[in-house]
């Protein structure tokens, strides 16, 4: 395990690009990082929420009672959570055309996406979303966010002021994790989660493959769910087939 450490030590202090005689400061920055290596599953989660929370103080939150948050709730009252992890949606009202899901159960949907979605291709999008948390895709990208800012504070270490992350400090956290690429094979699992969460709820599985088609067509506008979870033919090809074969078709 010391050597664990110390390598954590080396990875965070190389990063930082700084030397200091502080080396209680480095420790801790140390530390940090190794922690962020051995985070469990729960502490993540938590992590994640307190990320989620930054993110919700820094956009805007569409109220319960507009049209979008109304319709949101109607499309996910059946979508309550996975694998024993709790789900809890909000509409961000932005025209960009995105949404994501955090470790920890965080939903969040933008209103541009849902302006150019029927409720049967929003549906599939946020099951794919949910679909990163399923298999722990989101996790792992969370990890390595949360290993970035740990990493930061090496160089903050000089000062002698390395402690507990700053909010804003978890704000970056969830920039970096947007911004984050999963794998294709990452997003193909998630695809046809996308379309499972469709027959689930009595919804044409065939949305799925729409939507990415509808993703497609406005990937003019950039960012979003075009620069993290880019559509192609493969994909749309992938969710036709995962439609045809989905347990709602037989």
């Amino acid at each position: 395990m010391k050597k664990t450490m110390i390598a954590a030590l080396v990875a965070v202090t190389g990063l930082s690009g700084c030397v200091s005689n502080d080396t209680s400061g480095l420790l801790g920055a140390g530390m940090t990082a190794f922690k962020g290596v051995t985070l469990s599953k729960a502490e993540l989660q938590a992590q994640a929420s307190l990320s989620a929370e930054q993110m919700d103080a820094q956009s805007k939150l569409s109220p319960a009672n507009s049209r979008y948050s109304k319709r949101l709730a109607r499309l996910t009252k059946d979508l309550t959570s996975i694998d024993g992890t709790p789900l809890n949606f909000a509409v961000y009202e932005s025209d960009e055309i995105n949404a994501f899901a955090m470790p920890d159960g965080t939903v969040r949907v933008y209103s541009g996406l849902m302006d150019v979605m029927d409720d049967a291709e929003l549906v599939a999008v946020i099951g794919h979303e949910i679909g990163h948390v399923k298999y722990e895709h989101s996790l792992n990208q969370f990890k390595t966010a949360y290993l970035t800012e740990a990493a930061k504070q090496a160089a903050v270490a000089a000062g002698g002021k390395v402690g507990a992350l700053a909010s804003s400090q978890y704000g970056d956290i969830g920039t970096k994790f947007l911004s984050a690429q999963f794998s294709q094979q990452d997003e193909l699992e998630s695809d046809v989660y996308g379309v499972e969460v469709l027959c689930q709820l009595g919804m044409n599985p065939y949305a799925a493959a729409r939507a990415q088609q509808k993703l497609m067509k406005h990937a003019g506008n950039g960012g979003g769910l075009f620069s993290s979870h880019p559509a192609t033919d493969t994909r749309i090809e992938k969710a036709q087939q995962a439609a045809a074969n989905a347990s709602c078709q037989s």
